[in-house]
Order: C-alpha cells, then structure tokens, then sequence
C-alpha cells in the first residue's frame, strides 16, 4: 500500500488576501456612497425613473435590508435617491435600472396580478426580488443599500453598535459585558452557598 501526501500549493507572493475584484469592488461603491451621502440627501425624482419606478425602488430598497424598527423611511429614500443620482450620471446605468424595475414589476403582475408596491406579504415580495438577485441592476442597488446603510456612522447607534473601540483601549470596559438578553445568575456567594450547603 502507497500513501501519497498532497501538499498545498504555494500561493503567490503578491496576493495578499483581499482579491482585485473585490478591493476595486468595494472602493469603488465606498466612494460611490460617501460622495452621494455627503451630498444633499433630499430625495429629488429625476429623469431616470417615473414615480411608479420610483415607488418600486425604494420598496425593493426597503425589502433588501428589511430593519423596519430602526430605520426611518428618510434612510430608505436617501439610498434610493443616491441609487437615482448614480442612474442619472449614466445613462447605460439608468436604462439597466429602468429596465429591471420593469422586470419586477412585470413578474410581480404575473404572479400576483398587481405591482410590486402593492404586494402585502413581505415573504411574496422577497420572492419576486430572488429571481433576480444575481443581475446587475439588483447588485448596484444592493450595494449601495449596504454601504449607506451599514458604513453610516449616524446609524450605527440604531443598530447598538458603539463603533470602533481601539482608540477607547478596547471593549473591555467599553460594552464587553453589557448584554441585557441574559439573565443575571447567581452571585459569587449564593454559589459558594449552593457549594457548602
């Protein structure tokens, strides 16, 4: 009996973890938001999108990262007016963005007999978006959501997040134990007592 061993192949020197893909991916949508974010945040309807696209896109917007608890309807539709902004600088972009809103709609009418706005059932709405999670058009409003979202340093406190903790010494005495969805147990002498007794 032979036993061969397979060692692993040595990786390249110059790949360091992240892949180009996904750096330029990333910086380039980081930029993308920070630019719009810092902008006006009004929601201004523009020439990309009619009002019922419009209404589309801050739904579908809404259903991408469902927080219905924590986030206002003014953080919905400054991401859907930044996903606007970017349609209107480029017109191959806004067609894309056109035509794939008409898409949901269209499949939201076929299965459901009614627009996508209209549709009650969060679960029926994600449905119909899960088609066509794997296009470009729903990738850009995907990204852009997340990056407003969750790289918005104002809505961080919503989600309970304290931000980054280095230049405060750490999460030791900074939120380490404040969890408040435990029960308190017992305490050192109510345990020895539990022990002795």
């Amino acid at each position: 009996m032979n036993i061969r061993f397979h060692r692993q192949k040595k990786s390249k020197q110059d790949h360091i973890g992240v892949s180009r893909r996904m750096f330029l991916m990333t910086t380039a949508m980081a930029g993308v938001t920070t630019s719009a974010m810092l902008g006006s945040a009004t929601r201004s309807l523009a020439a990309p999108l009619d009002a019922g696209q419009d209404a589309t896109l801050l739904r579908m917007v809404q259903d991408i990262y469902p927080h219905p608890d924590l986030l206002e309807v003014s953080h919905y539709e400054g991401i859907a007016a930044t996903v606007t902004t970017n349609a209107e600088a480029d017109a191959a972009t806004a067609k894309d963005l056109r035509d794939g809103l008409a898409r949901i709609d269209a499949q939201a009418n076929a299965l459901f007999g009614m627009p996508y706005t209209e549709i009650e059932d969060p679960d029926a709405r994600e449905g119909v978006l899960r088609k066509f999670q794997h296009d470009g058009f729903f990738q850009g409003v995907r990204w852009t959501a997340y990056f407003a979202i969750y790289n918005n340093v104002d809505v961080w406190p919503l989600f309970g997040y304290q931000g980054s903790s280095v230049e405060h010494g750490g999460y030791i005495d900074r939120g380490f134990s404040d969890i408040t969805f435990v029960p308190q147990g017992p305490t050192l002498e109510e345990r020895m007592a539990a022990v002795k007794g």
